[in-house]
């Protein structure tokens, strides 16, 4: 008898022409069936609950858990039904959609067409329970072996319900496990623990009892076709659950020794264990390419002091069937991502930029292998860091690596100088690990970025970036060192100031309140707090992620410069990437083991007007940096020679008319950073350096600040030099 709420519709089934002659399909669907569709209080806000006669056969994929006893419902749509009822404006075109979707469901359970084999074996519907085993199912099948048996995993919980409460009532479970194997042994009291949180609430430890079936008598694999609803309620209907799929001796050995380690012990709590019958499909599962259906139950102890049992209803001891959550794993996170796997990473600088970039890689899967800096999270930070105020006090590396693991990572932690580090052998292969094939150095440090550069070797098979941001988080750089390290990240640098040819990046870049220049230079070992909005900073960080991953995935020979700028009152952005070739390497002779690196757009540069001088020498000036730490002068510019320079095919003078303004210009154009570094001239013939280009290069260290190079192009290869009796540095 139908209640004043429910509607019963005979709905007339589709199906093959002898099937209606006989008046039943051969799955058991008649050819009018009775459907009821019951109205909710908070109809029309919610759609009517759909469920088929008693009697229905339940052999089908699509059908809603629920006691054996009550009524089969059927899932109609994939997705919310109730979102699918509300789309459609008018009420009646909801009913009209979900009757249509019945008699399209029912048609295709007539002639077993609920699920395509080529797609997959449709996992049990578990849709609507409110119970929760959250493991990694990948680790889960991979225990499974050709013979029956079980593995405990260590795992934790979450319990909403008061002490009397019981599962399907008015108390639930989540579960959770890292797949971390434990023997069941009485005398480890970490196993399971238990404690009150708040009302109602309560956490502690647990296992998990992964479980697959024996061999059958005929040997070979026990493998079930047979689809069930999930209708598990009790003690009881698991263990004939176990029986049918081959687990029956493998639940009561699990049991058997969850139960022995409570022998003499108590605890003052209800502890939910959670129970994983690994059930063997005849092919796939659908969106997997193994063929182990995992079925997640879960189970409440009462080991209080005095029980009678450990399980107090015995076979009436109510059973949870549960959702199965996968574990928050990398490779979950890579997959939601839709990211492809990517190197492992070390991070150098765990600030504001290196907290988010670590998070963004985190969240897209990206292994993160170790975290540095020895600086301390304080409440200032909280404006726009990674994370939040409940670190505060802790080593930023330690408490970002802490937030790492928790999203599934294994990340270590350095909370050493990053410099002084780097030239320690034995710490930098802390701060970056040989696993780690991509470095990102986010500090915003000339000292880590020379040491970084002196201590990398061309054989070290890493790609390294530096990130950073300037201009109040408008403007962004990475840094993308080229195959063997060259160019490297100092090259970059000086290759950046040279070549910006953007008026409003340069602005910004050279801005001496908040431009790169200033926090680079002048702060030597470590990045001005700039002020900045974290959503501002945010944005920007995440367009270095994006471009992080781009010259992740496709790895390019040649280095590169990528800049991003940001409007000044609006939140767009516009990216930039320019490639940068290997420098060319010269080693100074007459120096302590100093070398030059010229860009290769200059050497270029240089070779080409030494050849449209064919019949005499000649030369011009060099534009770059040096730096004593790294014995390298690097040459990223030339200024043309000056009017009253002289040519002959024995000598170049260079001139000194407008030479002084020239240099001072080309250096105020750089924001400051560029210097007078030398002077190049040609030879006609492929020779080395003379006594008078000796005498040069010593007139030169006389007249120049050091270091002051002499560089002789010859048609076939570079030379330099500076004064053997000038010191370097």
């Amino acid at each position: 008898m139908l209640s004043a709420d429910a509607v019963r519709l005979d709905i007339r089934v589709e199906m093959p022409l002898h099937m209606k002659a006989d008046g039943l399909s051969a799955t058991g669907v008649r050819t009018v069936e009775p459907v009821t569709f019951s109205i909710p209080a908070s109809y029309p806000w919610q759609s009517p609950r759909v469920s088929l006669r008693a009697d229905f056969p339940r052999t089908f994929p699509h059908l809603l858990p629920g006691a054996s006893d009550a009524p089969p419902r059927p899932c109609l749509v994939d997705g919310d039904q109730n979102e699918f009822f509300l789309q459609f404006g008018l009420v009646e075109y909801g009913l009209f959609h979900l009757v249509e979707q019945m008699a399209v469901w029912l048609r295709k359970a007539a002639i077993s067409d609920l699920i395509d084999p080529a797609q997959g074996w449709e996992p049990m519907m578990r849709r609507s329970l409110v119970d929760v085993v959250a493991i990694d199912a990948e680790a889960a099948r991979g225990a499974v072996r050709k013979a029956g048996g079980y593995v405990a995993w260590r795992a934790r919980f979450l319990r909403r319900g008061e002490r009397d409460g019981q599962l399907l009532a008015d108390a639930s479970a989540w579960i959770d496990s890292g797949a971390l194997k434990t023997p069941l042994n009485r005398e480890d009291g970490t196993l399971f623990t238990g404690s009150r949180v708040s009302n109602g609430v309560s956490r502690g430890a647990t296992v998990v009892g992964i479980m697959w079936p024996d061999k059958p008598p005929s040997g070979g694999e026990l493998i079930n076709d047979r689809y069930l609803p999930e209708d598990v309620t009790d003690l009881q209907g698991l263990r004939t659950r176990a029986e049918l799929y081959g687990c029956a001796r493998s639940l009561d050995l699990f049991l058997s020794s969850v139960s022995r380690c409570f022998e003499g012990y108590h605890i003052d709590a209800v502890i939910p264990v959670g129970v994983i019958l690994c059930v063997r499909r005849p092919f796939h599962l659908i969106g997997s390419s193994s063929t182990v259906e995992l079925l997640p139950y879960i189970i409440e102890l009462r080991p209080f002091a005095g029980r009678k049992a450990l399980l107090a209803y015995g076979d009436d001891e109510p059973v949870a069937p549960a959702l199965h959550f996968q574990a928050l794993t990398p490779g979950l996170l890579r997959t939601l991502s839709g990211a492809p796997k990517r190197a492992p990473l070390a991070l150098l600088g765990c600030g504001s930029v290196g907290s988010k970039l670590a998070l963004h890689a985190a969240r897209a899967g990206q292994p993160i292998v170790a975290v540095s800096d020895n600086g301390w999270l304080r409440p200032h930070n909280m404006a726009r860091h990674g994370l939040g105020p409940g670190r505060d006090g802790t080593n930023k590396a330690e408490a970002l690596a802490g937030e790492l693991r928790e999203l599934g990572q294994e990340t270590a932690h350095n909370v050493e100088d990053i410099a002084f580090g780097l030239r320690d052998g034995d710490l930098r292969t802390q701060i970056v690990p040989a696993s780690a094939k991509l470095v990102v150095n986010a500090t915003a440090s000339l000292a880590v970025r020379e040491a970084l550069t002196a201590t990398t070797r061309p054989r070290d098979r890493n790609r390294q970036i530096e990130a950073a941001l300037f201009g109040r988080g408008r403007v962004g750089y990475l840094l993308i060192d080229g195959a063997d390290h060259n160019p490297n990240h100092c090259d970059l640098m000086a290759e950046l100031y040279a070549t910006v040819d953007d008026p409003e990046v340069a602005s910004l870049l050279f801005d001496p309140d908040e431009g790169l220049a200033e926090v680079q230079i002048g702060q030597g070992c470590g990045s001005l707090t700039m002020t900045v909005d974290d959503a501002q900073l945010s944005m920007m960080t995440a367009g270095l992620a994006k471009e992080i991953n781009k010259a992740d995935d496709q790895r390019d020979k040649d280095g590169a410069i990528v800049i991003g700028i940001s409007g000044s009152d609006a939140p767009t952005m516009r990216w930039s990437r320019r490639t940068v070739p290997p420098f060319e390497t010269v080693a100074i002779e007459g120096s302590d083991g100093w070398h030059l690196r010229i860009a290769a757009r200059v050497a270029e540069r240089i070779r080409s007007e030494a050849a449209s001088f064919k019949n005499v020498e000649t030369g011009g000036l060099m534009v770059g940096l040096s730096s004593a730490r790294l014995k390298s002068v690097t040459v990223v510019d030339i200024l043309d020679a000056p009017p009253d320079s002289e040519r002959s095919a024995t000598l170049f003078l260079l001139g000194t008319q407008g030479l002084r303004k020239s240099i001072e210009s080309r250096h105020l154009a750089s924001g400051r950073t560029l210097f007078d570094v030398g002077t190049w001239h040609s030879h006609l013939a492929d020779e080395g350096p003379s006594a008078t280009d000796w005498n040069t290069a010593a007139d030169l260290a006389i007249s120049r600040a050091p270091p002051s190079i002499l560089l002789i192009v010859t048609p076939r290869r570079f030379h330099a030099l500076i004064a053997k009796d000038k010191a370097v540095g």
